[in-house]
């Protein structure tokens, strides 16, 4: 019986994200610009993610294009009692999703207004910036203001972790920061580059 139970809750699991999976496709196909991928971040992209973040020392987190929630569901779980995580996602259709699994999460859309939104809700400084945002097919405009708003909202010691598909970020990310690392998750799809930016 328990062995039954195991493989309906694994069969619902599968049944979900390749749901979710489809869906994420879709999306991709209708706006490229702002899904960026082809299904959600892997397993092992997500533990390379969030393997950078010190959960001990993570108060105030703010998540960049969280699309379906892979993250933002990661986060959620190990963030401490007394966290707060400002997700952003700008796809309507993809935050109704992130909404209906993380309840009573508020989400918001354009992460150039990530400054205005910490000053409305009396956050100081945010601990870490986690992105899944497709820098590469951002206009270079709005891939800067984002950026120039991530460093002002950083504590010194702070932390953006993001992922892109390609090292095309990185001279945009020593501009901003005084160290920044890249490490390779081959078993994504595709494989990704995660850059560790340090203010």
């Amino acid at each position: 019986m328990m062995a039954y139970r195991s493989f309906q809750h694994r069969r619902k699991m599968l049944a979900a994200r390749v749901e979710e999976g489809m869906y994420f496709l879709r999306r991709f196909v209708e706006s490229p610009r702002q899904v960026g991928s082809v299904i959600p971040s892997s397993p092992f992209l997500t533990k390379a993610v969030m393997d950078k973040i010190e959960w001990d020392d993570a108060r105030y987190i703010a998540e960049l294009g969280a699309g379906t929630g892979v993250f933002t569901r990661a986060i959620v779980q190990k963030l401490r009692g007394d966290g707060e995580v400002f997700v952003f996602e700008i796809d309507p259709a993809l935050s109704r999703i992130i909404k209906g699994k993380c309840k009573g999460l508020e989400i918001y859309g354009d992460a150039r207004e990530l400054p205005q939104i910490l000053a409305n809700r009396d956050v100081p400084q945010l601990d870490y910036v986690v992105s899944s945002l497709p820098f590469a097919v951002l206009p270079p405009r709005m891939t800067v203001s984002i950026l120039d708003a991530v460093n002002a909202c950083l504590r010194p010691g702070g932390k953006l972790v993001a992922y892109q598909y390609s090292k095309q970020m990185k001279h945009y990310l020593e501009k901003r920061f005084s160290s920044v690392k890249i490490s390779f998750v081959l078993r994504n799809v595709p494989p990704a580059f995660v850059y560790e930016c340090t203010k």
